[in-house]
């Protein structure tokens, strides 16, 4: 019987679509499907019709079953012309590197010449019968047709002809078989770039095998390809590593070893790495490689096996074979050496948390490559916020992006996120500077952060990310150096904290070492931690129980550098960092090793300890003011500090600078006079510096000290010979009494019941002066506008420096006291407005209890000034000179003077712990240190620096507070010095005394390092349960002295510096020396209770000045406040004319109940009606995330517009265009009318604060007109530097009261001749 040959399946549609995206996708393409149901006509009009002809013309071939030669054509022309792409290794002339990846393009020009050499082919292909000339082992059956195509050239640019040609894919079976149908999602993913992983590479399925036909090989001279010596001869693979070393002989063969494709949509390069003589090891220098490659193209459930493969590969030999290795300028004998890629890690055998801490960082597709850095933060901060993957995010990068509000409509006209809350938009500044090359403005740098929140449930990632809106900061050294956008600070939670304790001792083990060794894969980039600092704490109120708790989340700052990423570049042979001012897009590769490195100069400072070297980093991460850049002849080093008869440092962190680059430096910082000094770093030195008094040149220098510089540094780069400003000197004003100093002054109270009754007093006259003010000033808007000003935070001129305007959250400034002070320039009454009225009182009461649980007790003749030494020598000891800039006035005492002389103050720095951390000293006043004001300056004699007296102090920045209040200085006395147990002999703490050159020999040095450091910072600090416990400790014994209580201090002052000096104190040695201490657990202070629950009166001065004289004050204080203030509503008519004025044109009620049709403003006015309804229904949400929620509102508010139905030319012309783009059209009058009509009553804070900027441009023109005069508008930048006039206020409100107050300004030129003549 004669066997039967099986037929052959029939090619379907859905195979080409496959395959065609395939191949797309592995080129990076970005090739269209051609849409189904679309007529020609219809084809044509589409924006990406040209690369249609592409999909046509490859759907033809795939069925005739040439799709193979095509592949293999283009294959090899591809490799050729990605060898161009690539730089060549050191240079030399007719190498040509192994393609050891994938030639994709990156870039538009790549892209365009890869299409070029496509259309080449097809042309060649359509016009050759191909179908017998080689044949290839399991290649798809194909087609018996052969008909001969011809593509004119204007199709292929985008023109096609009208004429249907013979062979097109209209004339081919592609009807579909519902059995070999595959599933739409794969169809799906491949339309979003992905890669299948199912998907073999082209070296990985036989019809992508380089064609044996000799003729084929003849053919590809056709588009300019021939074949070289230099090609590889191996099939295509994934070749990422070979074992050819540039620098040593060539292998024998050009066999490669191959690697798992890993198919993760953000198609990161893998970081390889070489040796580094010096600091670096293997992950201290990445290797560079050409930025047009692609080391990995990464799938959605190869995820894991990427970051696997990317963390050995950090840990391993580079042996790249188009790579150079990196040689430090700097010799060094540390040489390591490296055996090869480890196996896969595990930590502590668990695999699934292996895979959590993987599925931490969220991929993004490929297609987003093309996007900036700022559109691929901000599209998946957006995407994290909502809850969703990336890859059910169907939108194609689009250019149109890179406006911030079209994104935003793009991105919020998604199906899936539509009606979802989207978090707080970034500031447009920082949008804007983020798609700078610079990556920041003139004076600022956009700031990435992230926070990593603790994952409660057992399944899913162990953190869940939230990416940060973009903002601007200042920028540090690092980032001015190596570009701001390759640091990411990532806050997460203490390891210490109860949510990471609760996934084991074992998880935070590995969590630890997750966050050093691992590389983190996000948006593109590779970045890896260098260092760690405690973060400010997270409060968590919640309000399901009984009633408010707070949790406290003790947190950690992880400061990453992005190492590697999809468009960086190779690093040149002679080079050992970075360029500096690289574009966002062109960084080049470079390891966290050299970074460092590039800081500290290891080479040169390897005897350090390991713990005080780390901590050094963070000077090169001090935000800071980049001022004069300085001449290495202009730096003077001093060789020794001054030094007191028994050897004590008296100059510890100040030094001097000249009074030229004083003069330049505040220039730079657009300060209107010289101050007497600057906090500040300049190169490895950090700390004080003043003027030099006797300087009277106009040279530039600058002097250095050994206790001032913290490493050798070479001072060879600019920027280490930046002087870069952290704070100067500034106008001094009166302080309030910490709460801390209390208990000493006390304690060293001549009279203590006499101390106690003054800082009552203090504290009593002082709420009461205020609470009078206030009082008095908000009767009158122009006089509350005045307080409201001099009340204002320091830091609301840096917000507006910061932005050169007054920052607005939807419709009001962001600041309660900007909101206040726009309501009032707009006219309305503080005794009126009830908005307005609750503002204030609600601030006053927050400083109520503020200064109730702070006892922030205001001492008018005190103030806070820098401490700086006497270099001159003409201060004895325990003598001080202070001098001010301007008069120092206290109106309560009638102070007024320019220094201090011949008086006892009291010189203190907190936080105080022993009795002598106060000192009573003698200031003077010196002729010769006259010209340095506000600050206090301490002598350079005796035998122990006056700083080190208060609380071991020195002078590279700290502050003292400084009393001159004749009632509490005359009321004390010193205390000698303790002698300080010595805890390192007693064995209660430890210290770690590894040097960095203890390392010399390990595998990986800088990982060692790093690792070190960050498992030392990362335990528990019990510097915060110690200072609890020695403040209850005294509270229970009423007493600051004894010897338990100077231990405590002693302990306290010791793990002050626990990071920087190694100190090891832990769990356990605390719990032995609190057995030493006291067996019983201590009371809570009764101070840190809401009300007294003691017996009889409070005898301990903090308890008297709360409980006695603070709360009572305080509630009589405000009942008298409040009755003050009268009674306030909520409703203005002038805010409802204008939509009264548009209400007439609606008919009456009754006449619209049994009208058949609506009038125009009929319609208009009840659809907007129905839409501000709709938008307030929302509004009762806005609790938790305050910025996005109202974020949200108030662009939903604001895309509030007339509806469809009206089509009125006199409706639309409401909406005219330039006063429409900044809210003042009569559209957005008459919105926010007519909510205020709806809501005014219901819902206040939501009118004012969708509607703010409306309803104070309703109440300025009403108000206006009621005087008869015009309202004046002001350009953003002008009213963020308006004030108001002091003296104009204070005749206004005279002139109110009938006085006449005219306050009379200096004598000037004219009328001191018209003095002169009147007299003679």
């Amino acid at each position: 019987m004669t066997p039967i040959t099986p037929s052959k399946p029939r090619p379907n549609a859905t195979d080409f679509d496959i395959w065609f995206l395939e191949f797309s996708n592995t080129y990076n393409l970005n090739l269209k499907r051609s849409p189904p149901g679309l007529s020609p006509d219809k084809k044509r009009g589409l924006p990406y019709y040209s690369d249609l002809q592409y999909y046509e013309s490859l759907k033809v071939q795939y069925f005739r079953g040439n799709h193979t030669v095509i592949y293999d054509l283009f294959e090899q022309g591809a490799k050729e012309i990605h060898n161009k792409w690539v730089k060549k290794p050191c240079a030399e002339r007719g190498v040509i590197p192994f393609p050891t990846q994938l030639p994709r393009a990156t870039s538009e020009p790549e892209r365009c010449q890869l299409l070029e050499l496509l259309r080449a082919i097809l042309d060649d292909v359509g016009s050759t019968n191909v179908s017998s000339r080689a044949s290839f082992s399991a290649s798809p059956t194909r087609s018996h047709r052969s008909r001969s195509v011809k593509r004119h050239s204007d199709e292929w640019r985008g023109s096609p002809s009208p004429k249907r040609t013979r062979g097109s894919s209209s004339e081919v079976d592609t009807e579909f078989d519902p059995d070999d149908e595959r599933p739409p999602s794969v169809l799906s993913n491949l339309d979003r770039g992905a890669v299948r992983t199912a998907s073999p590479v082209p070296s990985q399925i036989s019809s992508i095998h380089a064609p044996r036909d000799p003729r084929l090989a003849t053919s590809r001279t056709l588009y300019g390809l021939t074949n070289t010596a230099n090609t590889s001869k191996s099939t295509f693979a994934s070749q990422v590593f070979s074992g050819h070393d540039e620098y040593g002989p060539p292998p024998d063969s050009q066999e490669t070893q191959t690697t798992v494709i890993a198919s993760n949509p953000e198609s990161v390069k893998l970081p390889l790495l070489q040796p580094l003589r010096g600091f670096g090891s293997d992950s201290d220098s990445l290797e560079p490689s050409s930025s047009t490659e692609r080391a990995l193209q990464i799938s959605f459930d190869n995820h894991v096996k990427l970051q696997q493969n990317v963390r050995e590969l950090l840990s391993g030999p580079s042996t790249h074979s188009d790579l150079h290795p990196v040689i430090s300028p700097t010799p060094s004998p540390i040489k390591e050496k490296t055996d090869g890629i480890p196996p896969r890690v595990g930590y502590g055998g668990c695999e699934d948390l292996v895979q959590r801490l993987y599925d931490v960082w969220p991929h993004l597709p490929g297609h987003y490559d093309r996007a900036p850095f700022v559109v691929r933060w901000e599209i998946l901060r957006v995407a994290l916020h909502c809850g969703i993957h990336m890859d059910e995010l169907h939108l194609e990068y689009d250019p149109s992006w890179t406006d911030q509000n079209t994104f935003w409509r793009r991105l919020q006209a998604q199906p899936i996120l539509r009606g979802k809350s989207f978090p707080e938009k970034s500031r447009p500044d920082a949008w804007t500077a983020a798609l700078n090359d610079k990556f920041g403005t003139t004076d600022r740098v956009v700031v990435l952060t992230a926070s990593l929140t603790a994952n409660t449930s057992k399944t899913g990632p162990l953190f869940f990310l939230k990416l940060s809106p973009l903002k601007l900061d200042l920028s540090h050294r690092l980032s001015r150096r190596f570009g701001s956008d390759r640091f990411l600070e990532l806050v997460i939670p203490s390891m210490s904290s109860q949510d990471v304790r609760n996934f084991g001792e074992s998880a935070t083990e590995s969590i630890q070492r997750w966050l050093v060794n691992d590389c983190h894969v996000l948006l593109g980039r590779v970045w890896m931690s260098f260092f760690l600092k405690p973060s400010l704490p997270k409060k968590i109120t919640n309000e399901n129980t009984l009633g408010p708790q707070t949790k406290t989340i003790h947190q950690e700052r992880i400061y990453l550098f992005a190492e590697d990423g999809n468009d960086f570049c190779r690093l040149g042979p002679a080079d050992h960092w970075s360029p500096k001012g690289e574009p966002v897009a062109m960084h080049t590769k470079m390891g966290r090793g050299s970074l460092i490195d590039w800081l500290l100069q290891v080479p040169n400072n390897e005897d350090q300890p390991l713990l005080k070297l780390f901590s050094r980093i963070a000077l090169g991460l001090s935000r800071t003011h980049p001022t004069v850049i300085v001449q290495p002849e202009q730096i003077r080093h001093r060789s020794v500090d001054v030094l007191s008869p028994t050897n004590k440092v008296m100059n510890d962190g100040i030094a001097l600078m000249s009074h030229g680059l004083a003069r330049e430096i505040s220039h730079l910082k657009g300060l209107q006079y010289i101050p007497a000094g600057f906090q500040g770093r300049f190169g490895s030195a950090k700390g004080f510096w003043i003027r030099d008094t006797a300087d009277t040149s106009d040279d530039i220098w600058i002097e250095t000290t050994p206790s001032q510089r913290k490493w050798k540094c070479d001072y060879i780069e600019d920027d280490h010979r930046t002087f870069e400003v952290r704070n100067e000197s500034r106008e001094l004003k009166s302080a309030n009494l910490n709460l801390q100093l209390l208990p000493i002054l006390e304690d060293r109270a001549i009279d203590a019941a006499l101390m106690k009754a003054q800082v009552g007093k203090f504290m009593r006259d002082s709420l009461k002066r205020d609470l009078d003010v206030q009082k008095t000033a908000m009767q009158d808007p122009v006089q509350f506008r005045l307080w409201v000003h001099e009340n204002s935070p320091s830091s609301r001129r840096a917000e507006r420096l910061k932005y050169s305007q007054v920052p607005f959250t939807a419709g009001l400034p962001s600041s309660r006291e900007d909101i206040m002070s726009f309501l009032l320039d707009s006219g309305f009454n503080p005794t009126e407005l009830r908005f307005l009225r609750d503002i204030a009182w609600k601030l006053r009461m927050e400083k109520c209890q503020e200064l109730q649980e702070r006892l922030n007790v205001k001492v008018g003749r005190s103030t806070y000034a820098y401490m700086v030494v006497d270099f001159l020598g003409v201060l004895e000891e325990d003598e001080v000179h202070l001098g001010f800039s301007s008069k120092f006035t206290d109106e309560q005492s009638g102070f007024s003077e320019t220094f201090l002389h011949g008086v006892d103050v009291l010189v203190a720095r907190t936080p105080a712990h022993y009795p002598s951390d106060i000192q009573r000293v003698k200031a003077v006043f010196k002729p010769e240190l006259g010209f340095l004001k506000d600050v206090i300056i301490f002598p350079t004699k005796g035998n122990m620096p006056l700083a080190e007296k208060l609380s071991g102090g020195d002078y590279d920045g700290d502050i003292a507070w400084v009393c001159w209040e004749p009632t509490i200085v005359n009321n004390f006395r010193n205390a000698e010095m303790p002698t300080a147990p010595d805890l390192f002999q007693r064995g209660v703490i430890h210290k770690e005394t590894v040097r960095y050159l203890d390392l010399v020999g390990t595998r990986d040095i800088t990982s060692e390092f790093l690792s070190r450091a960050f498992h030392f910072n990362l335990q528990q600090n019990l510097l915060g349960i110690c200072t609890n416990y020695k403040e209850r400790y005294c509270y229970a014994h009423n007493s600051v002295r004894g010897d338990s209580a100077i231990l405590l201090s002693t302990l306290i002052s010791n793990l002050v510096d626990r990071a920087k000096q190694g100190i090891v104190f832990t769990d356990q040695d605390w719990a032995r020396l609190r057995k030493t201490l006291s067996r019983a657990d201590l009371p809570e202070p009764r101070y840190k209770k809401e009300n007294w629950s003691g017996k009889g009166e409070p005898t301990h001065i903090i308890d008297f000045v709360k409980f006695s004289v603070g709360k009572p004050t305080v509630e009589m204080e405000l009942r008298s406040f409040n009755e003050s203030l009268g009674h306030a509503e909520h409703w203005d008519k002038d805010l409802v004319k204008f939509y009264q004025f548009y209400e007439k044109f609606q008919r009456p009620f009754n006449e619209r109940k049994e009208a058949v049709k609506k009038s125009t403003w009929e319609t208009v006015l009840e659809e907007l009606r129905k839409d501000i309804d709709v938008v307030a229904q929302d509004w009762p949400r806005v609790r938790d995330d305050w910025e996005s929620m109202i974020a949200n509102i108030y662009e939903r508010w604001q895309a509030i517009s007339p509806r469809t139905k009206v089509n009125s030319k006199t409706v639309r012309s409401l909406q005219q265009e330039d006063q429409a783009k900044v809210g003042c059209s009569n559209w957005d009058l008459l919105k926010a009318s007519f909510c205020f009509k709806m809501y005014y009553n219901k819902s206040p804070k939501f009118v004012w604060f969708i509607a703010g900027k409306q309803l104070a441009y309703l109440k300025a023109m009403e108000v206006s007109h009621r005087v008869g005069a015009p309202p004046v508008l002001m350009i953003p930048t002008m009213y963020a530097g308006s004030r108001p006039d002091n003296k104009y206020a204070r005749a206004l409100a005279a002139k109110n009261n009938g006085l006449d107050l005219v306050e009379n300004e200096a004598i000037d030129e004219d009328e001191a001749t018209n003095l002169s003549e009147e007299e003679v």
